[in-house]
């Protein structure tokens, strides 16, 4: 749900706010006092949403030795059709950039090595192989770490910076994890914001298409994700 495939479609049809987990939510979700958040802050939308994540990461659900909470991280995004043309215009760049270097294997591992040590958002211990999201990458963890690593030349590296401030730019809110007790102590703590969808290995390219696709979406056509990821997986 926190994708930025999901936030951009939701933007384009009018949608202002996205409140969602970049991972698999446990049973059962979000909770209902989150209204109350919503009635206090009508007219506020960055204490509306700081109320929303606080809420949702305090709640704790079950008795005794059995209690749990909800989610692992949890966000609340501005889709502002500014803040997402910036966003597609900079993570566009990012693909394009890896795309020119297509010819260049050390640039190519390089990236594949980056992008492989940010966890994918399927974390949880009855995940199976052929899940989507083990290739749902924090977008800022990836971008970051693309942007800090010297081997990669001075355009990839500036965009990825662009692409992290942009995708910053739509955060109003959020909270993550650094020891999820429901997945197995799974740590969310680089999970701030929405994820990318950016496969390290031909298997994590859509597993489930076409029964179910992540990747047929606007947002990822005009970031030119296909023809990056075709280069890295």
């Amino acid at each position: 749900m926190g994708s930025l495939g999901f936030a951009d479609a939701l933007s384009h049809a009018g949608v202002h706010y996205l409140a969602a987990s970049p991972e698999t939510m446990v049973s059962p979700g979000v909770p209902s006092n989150v209204a109350d958040a919503i009635a206090k802050h009508p007219n506020d939308a960055r204490a509306m949403a700081a109320a929303m994540v606080r809420d949702v990461m305090n709640q704790k659900y079950g008795i005794g030795s059995q209690i749990w909470g909800p989610a692992a991280a949890f966000d609340v995004l501005d889709l502002d059709a500014e803040h997402m043309r910036a966003i597609e215009t900079s993570v566009r760049r990012v693909n394009d950039a890896i795309v020119a270097h297509q010819n260049d294997k050390d640039q190519i591992a390089a990236i594949r090595q980056d992008a492989a040590c940010v966890t994918g958002m399927v974390r949880f211990s009855d995940a199976t192989p052929d899940m989507p999201w083990h290739s749902d990458r924090p977008a800022l963890a990836l971008y970051d770490t693309f942007a800090r690593d010297g081997r990669l030349d001075t355009q990839l590296r500036q965009a990825a910076t662009d692409a992290c401030a942009a995708v910053r730019g739509s955060i109003i809110a959020h909270k993550e994890s650094a020891g999820f007790t429901p997945f197995g102590g799974a740590d969310y703590s680089d999970a701030a914001g929405p994820t990318v969808h950016f496969p390290v290995k031909p298997s994590q390219i859509d597993p489930w298409a076409p029964r179910v696709s992540e990747t047929k979406n606007r947002f990822f056509d005009e970031t030119h994700a296909g023809a990056a990821e075709r280069i890295i997986a």
